[in-house]
């Protein structure tokens, strides 16, 4: 009988023995496996507003190119080269304030592995030209401001430039739900910016952009920060041979103004309430004792007989004829 002999290796030497196999057969991978060399850089671009205005902002984005043809957002170092704007770490130029229309250079630069990239954008600074104000445009006359706060929320505010020089103002903002009135005077300074010195907070000045038969483009200044641009939705007299009727207003609610005088609300659980018109304010006299003033605002719709639209700026008064609440611009839709 043939005999086989069997050979017991330790198993240190067979480890041993089997590394050199594969080393030697090159690992039974297929060719010994090299590595991609990492993409390098190759280029860079910055993309964002062709213009800013005066006052105003713009953002601006890196993008890198790199030698596998792919693309991706960076953050570079940015610089402009005029005293007329600053630019922040992550892009947003500034305009300051400008006699004239200036052009200015945003740079971006970038590194990486060794390699260094630069790219610009030319923007241009857009002067604001800013017109006179005068008497006839502010006396007598009420402004209707409201903005959508950027991440949630809402503020509005309601200025009456009264003819005797005096200056109101009732405000609302939410979140928080807080409301403010504040009185002051206001004037019309030599250039024909508009100054309204407001009681224990300080001076505002506002200036003109763009008038229309609606609304006025305008610049304020509180001398704190950064001017910004607003617009102020003029207001007109309620005409109330055109009111009578029924409404339905943005939350849903009735509203019904009887050719009498008398009307009702569903609003807040539901009111009924006396109406008038005095010097051109359509004034509520409510069941619960509360006083609502309307300012009917420009943009409302009407034709011969009747408001099709009456968008207006609600200011509530308590009984003892103090500040209350302000609710905002609220639009009534006839049914």
């Amino acid at each position: 009988m043939r005999k086989f002999i069997v050979t017991f290796l330790p198993a240190s030497l067979l480890l041993a023995f089997l590394a050199f196999i594969l080393a030697t057969c090159g690992g039974g991978g297929g060719g010994g496996g090299s590595s991609t060399p990492a993409a390098t850089l190759t280029g860079l671009s910055v993309d964002g507003p062709s213009s800013v205005r005066e006052y105003g902002t713009g953002t601006y984005t890196a993008t890198a190119s790199w030698s596998d043809n792919s693309t991706t957002a960076v953050t570079p170092t940015w610089s402009v080269n005029s005293q007329a704007a600053t630019i922040s770490t992550s892009g947003v130029l500034s305009c300051l304030p400008i006699d004239n229309d200036q052009a200015v250079t945003v740079t971006a630069t970038y590194a990486s592995g060794g390699v260094t990239e630069t790219a610009t954008r030319n923007v241009a600074l857009t002067n604001i030209a800013t017109i006179p104000f005068t008497a006839q445009m502010l006396s007598g006359k009420v402004f209707f401001d409201e903005n959508i706060i950027p991440g949630g929320g809402y503020d509005s505010s309601l200025s009456i430039l009264n003819a005797d020089f005096s200056f109101e103002q009732y405000s609302n903002e939410s979140p928080p739900y807080m409301s403010d009135y504040v009185t002051g005077t206001w004037s019309i300074d030599a250039p024909g910016n508009l100054i309204v010195n407001i009681s224990g907070q300080g001076t505002v000045t506002v200036m003109l952009i763009s008038d229309s038969a609606t609304e006025m483009q305008v610049l304020i200044d509180d001398g704190t920060a950064t001017p910004s641009t607003a617009t102020l939705e003029k207001t007109v007299p309620v005409d109330n041979s055109i009111l009578a009727g029924n409404y339905t207003d943005d939350n849903g609610d009735t509203w019904i103004f009887n050719p009498n005088g008398t009307g009702s609300t569903t609003g807040a659980g539901g009111f009924t309430f006396t109406w008038s018109v005095d010097s051109g304010i359509l004034k509520v006299v409510f069941n619960s004792g509360y006083h609502g003033w309307m300012y009917a605002r420009a943009s409302s719709q009407s034709d011969a007989t009747s408001y099709t639209i009456l968008r207006w700026a609600f200011v509530e008064i308590t009984p003892q004829g103090g500040f209350y609440d302000f609710y905002g611009g609220m639009e009534l839709t006839r049914r």
